[in-house]
This record gives structure tokens, C-alpha cells and sequence, in this order.
């Protein structure tokens, strides 16, 4: 009988250990299959591209690779809802940008998704550069003479940008409001469309990542004149190019960045081993010179807290550039 009770007792204790720490034996052979990998932008963009890279390192590191879903439209809220309504189970990610959880909250009144609640940071992946170029047709060779050009044409200069609400629209309207510049907004569907309106004429001035396929392949044609890049550095894809602060607009570029998260719920044991995996991936000087500095972009990595904390910071601002920009989306 004693023993009988003793056999019970273990059950009973084993099984608590299970309750309490279901994370704990989540992480045990992980990862055993494919992983999931949900993203906001076209496939073939930029984004894709280094997603690919990042795949093929990470199954180096760690015998599985990334199943890679290109969710994009809606203001990256497509992709948000898929990876929120996913099994929080460590086999869906996502990687989300700044739109979707700093500047959509403050441009949309609702949201189906909640920007804190519904998802765990994994780790900030990359901030990337931006190149603002504009038509050869404009005779412009410097951003201060585009700005007064565009004054003595008012309502004859556009730019492009992927959206309403996107950060390319909402970094350039703070431009505006700042500079006094005259541009007029013109959406377009992503950097494929934004391209070509720019390259058939429709539209003068593009702000893109500047590792997007063709775009310096452009500046170097002459078929597009580099002014301005963001960022605190020049980028060494186009080294004669000025950052917004040597051309004397210091704090007027909003860089972009995205990062790596998970549905809620996904245990910290998951979150932890991913982000340690893809924090390293990051620092190896092999994939930095393969796959991030070509894309224009700078790799981050960092915990899972890190990357919250960074997250609250910049909600602020990006509800700043909402609030200048005069945009909404209800």
C-alpha cells in the first residue's frame, strides 16, 4: 500500500512540473521541423531576400530552415493578424516592422490586432538604410535645391511611398513640415510599383531601403540622382552620397527597422533559443557582409527584453511622426 501511495505521489508531482513549466520541455529537440516564417512585404523584395539568407544560416546553426510566407498589404495588418492567430507553439513567426506596431496604433482608431498583447519580441533584426533619389528630368543636384525647387513649383513635385501611413509617407511629411518643401504623396503598393511609376516618369522622388533590387544598379545608370541617405553613417553602396545630417537636415530621417516576434503565448524557453540563434547569426561577419550590408541593411540582435524596452521608446516616436503628418486611417 505504502508503495502504491509512493507511486501515486511521484504521478501526482511529475505531472505539477508539466503544469507549471510547460516551456521547459517545449524546447527539448527544438527545432524539430521547419519554422514558419510570416513577413509583411512582397516576395522578392528586399525583406524576402534577407529572409532567405537568414534561413540558410540559421539551418547551419540548427538542422531546420524557414518556411517563408510573404503576407504583405493592408499596411503590414495582413501579416499581423496571420502571425496573431497563429499556434503559439515556437513553428510560426514573424517578422513585423515598425509600421505595424509603432505606427499603426496611432492611425488606425482599431486595429485587429493588439500591438503589445498579441505578439512576444523575439529580437530586433535590422535597421535599414534609406536613399532618397529623385528623376534626372528635376535639375536638381542637391537635397537643399530640391527643396526650393520644389517651392517655385508648388504642386508640380510627387514621391512614392508604399502607402499611406507607411514610414517612407510619414518620414517625408515630417520632411515637409520641417523644410517647407512641396511635395505631393502618391501611394503605390510596394517598392516593385513604386519603381517602376518613378522609372516611367510618373512620379519624381522615391525614399526606398536601399538594398532594394535595382536601386543602385539606377543611381549608377544615371536612370535615378541619389541626394540623401538616413542613417549616422554613409552607406558604402553609395559612398558619395550625404546622410541628412551632413546635408544640414540633422533629425528629419525616421529609419526604418524590423524585428522578430511570435504569437503571445509562445514559451520564453522558444523566444529565448530563438533569439539567441538569430542574435548570432547577426554578429558573424560572413552573413554581415553577405547578406546585410549588400541589402542596406545594419543587423541589431539583442533579448527578448531589449528589444521590448526599445519598443515602448519608440511607439512615442512614431506616434509623433503620425501626429505631424496629419494621417489617419479609420
Amino acid at each position: 500500500m505504502k508503495d502504491s501511495m509512493r507511486f501515486v505521489i511521484a504521478a501526482v508531482l511529475v505531472s505539477g512540473l508539466f503544469i507549471d513549466f510547460p516551456g521547459a520541455f517545449a524546447q527539448q529537440g527544438y527545432p524539430g521541423r521547419p519554422i514558419r516564417v510570416i513577413h509583411p512585404l512582397p516576395a522578392g523584395g528586399v525583406i524576402d531576400l534577407f529572409l532567405r539568407g537568414l534561413s540558410q544560416a540559421f539551418a547551419e546553426r540548427n538542422g531546420q530552415n524557414f518556411l517563408i510566407e510573404s503576407r504583405p498589404g493592408a499596411n503590414s495588418i495582413i501579416a499581423a493578424e496571420t502571425c496573431a492567430k497563429a499556434t503559439a507553439d515556437g513553428y510560426a513567426i514573424c517578422i513585423l516592422a515598425k509600421t505595424t506596431v509603432s505606427l499603426n496604433p496611432s492611425l488606425y482608431a482599431k486595429l485587429s490586432y493588439d500591438p503589445v498583447k498579441s505578439f512576444e519580441p523575439i529580437t530586433q533584426l535590422v535597421v535599414s538604410q534609406e536613399v532618397l533619389v529623385v528623376s534626372p528630368s528635376l535639375p536638381v543636384s542637391t537635397f537643399r535645391e530640391l527643396v526650393d525647387y520644389s517651392r517655385q513649383h508648388p504642386g508640380k513635385i510627387n514621391y512614392a511611398s508604399s502607402g499611406v501611413g507607411s514610414n517612407v509617407h510619414l518620414t517625408l511629411e515630417r520632411v515637409k513640415h520641417q523644410t517647407g518643401a512641396n511635395f505631393t504623396h502618391i501611394p503605390y503598393k510596394g517598392a516593385a510599383d513604386t519603381t517602376q511609376a518613378f522609372l516611367s516618369g510618373d512620379v519624381h522622388i522615391m525614399y526606398l531601403i536601399i538594398g532594394n533590387p535595382g536601386v543602385v544598379a539606377q543611381v549608377q545608370s544615371g536612370q535615378s540622382r541619389a541626394l540623401l541617405v538616413s542613417g549616422e553613417a554613409r552607406s558604402p553602396l553609395l559612398p558619395g552620397v550625404p546622410t541628412f545630417a551632413e546635408a544640414g537636415f540633422a533629425n528629419m530621417d525616421a529609419p526604418n527597422w524590423f524585428g522578430m516576434f511570435a504569437p503571445a503565448g509562445t514559451p520564453k524557453e522558444i523566444i529565448g533559443k530563438l533569439s539567441s540563434e538569430l542574435s548570432a547569426i547577426l554578429r558573424t561577419p560572413a552573413f554581415r557582409d553577405k547578406f546585410l550590408t549588400p541589402r542596406g541593411f545594419e543587423g541589431v540582435g539583442g533579448t527578448p527584453d531589449e528589444f521590448a524596452r526599445f519598443l515602448v521608446e519608440d511607439r512615442k516616436r512614431g506616434a509623433e511622426l503620425v501626429r505631424i503628418s496629419g494621417a489617419r486611417l479609420d
